[in-house]
């Protein structure tokens, strides 16, 4: 499953990797991330954890 989280100058990728582990989500461990210009794709097998996630950002 792929999610994108869209980024801004507070919430960037330094806060993205942050929000990830508490919801038990690491890179490189369980998932992947791409970076585009103002979005973070995640990758994960962890569906419901990456949801609930996403839900929360």
């Amino acid at each position: 499953m792929t999610v994108a989280f869209p980024l801004t100058e507070k919430r960037n990728v330094d806060e993205l990797l942050k929000h990830l582990i508490q919801h038990n989500l690491s890179y490189p461990g369980n998932c992947a991330v791409s970076l585009k210009a103002h979005v973070a794709l995640v990758t994960s097998s962890h569906s419901f954890a990456l949801g609930t996630a996403r839900t929360a950002w």
